[in-house]
């Protein structure tokens, strides 16, 4: 088996070519997706193993679950569950898997992790949601693996660091969701207008002037390109900014209302609760517990 030094580097030293007999490997320097195509891993079931590297697994949402799931799942998300180098596990043996399992290894994963925050949890397997369209690029980085191209190194490795970020991204909360983003280049300048200034006073009709439409079919056409209404997904955008401004703890819950461009804290609180259940302050409680 080609690359049989990474897979030591990012599993473990033990791991044997026997152990992946039923494991399609696609690998590069720090990353590496295995994919149990034939039958479970028989290095994933031995009792209390630990790999040198973090773990992530992505399931596709079946009723039987590799891991039960122990946070809300959404629609076009996947759960997913990471495990910090040295904890101790083990899988079940499931002889149809229908998960990926990614390996990143240990200082790179910390060094791009420091970018975000101060310091770096140990994850004993800490569940946390990602969106769909990942299956889109780690499909990629097989292909562009698996083949021999000319300057492959040069694309895996750019592939290797957008999807490192996408997954911190995602276990921080700040989930990507390419599928909300229109290829119709009016509603898809509109998009990128909302996230530009979506902390200002923005109103339907300016948005339809933007687009260089009239409101009535500005709005029949942005929401059949992205599945929200103009102002539906104006508020989504303004929501999701609040999240990552109250995981910060920069500014306080007045502040951020403005920021996000909602018209009053109790504004801002009532369409929070209305979204996600609790209020600002406790959702930023929560984060930080």
């Amino acid at each position: 088996m080609k690359n049989m030094e990474i897979i030591k580097k990012l599993v473990g030293e033990s791991i044997t070519e026997s152990n992946l007999k039923n494991v399609d490997c696609y690998v590069h320097e720090n990353f590496g997706l295995f994919i149990q195509s034939m039958g479970f891993c028989e290095f994933a079931v031995k009792e209390k193993h630990a790999h040198p590297s973090y773990m992530i697994i992505i399931e596709f949402g079946t009723d039987d679950f590799l891991i039960a799931p122990r946070i809300e799942l959404k629609r076009n998300y996947y759960l997913s569950t990471i495990i910090s180098p040295g904890v101790p596990h083990e899988d079940k043996g499931v002889d149809f898997p229908n998960y990926y399992t990614i390996m990143i290894e240990k200082e790179y994963f910390e060094s791009q992790f420091l970018l975000y925050q101060d310091k770096i949890p140990e994850y004993k397997g800490h569940q946390f949601l990602i969106c769909h369209d990942v299956l889109k690029m780690l499909h990629l980085f097989a292909f562009e693996s698996s083949k021999n191209m000319k300057n492959a190194k040069i694309t895996l490795g750019c592939q290797t660091k957008l999807l490192t970020h996408w997954i911190i991204r995602s276990l921080l909360g700040e989930n990507y969701d390419m599928r909300s983003v229109s290829t119709n280049e009016r509603i898809g300048r509109v998009q990128t207008f909302i996230e530009l200034h979506c902390g200002e006073k923005i109103s339907v009709s300016d948005l339809a002037k933007n687009a260089n439409m009239s409101v009535s079919n500005f709005n029949r056409l942005f929401t059949k390109e992205v599945g929200a209404s103009p102002k539906n997904y104006l508020n989504s955008v303004r929501l999701n900014k609040s999240l990552n401004l109250l995981r910060r703890n920069d500014f306080s819950v007045s502040e951020i209302a403005v920021q996000c461009g909602f018209s009053s804290l109790s504004h801002f609180s009532a369409a929070f609760h209305k979204e996600y259940n609790m209020s600002p302050s406790e959702y930023r409680e929560k984060y930080n517990l």
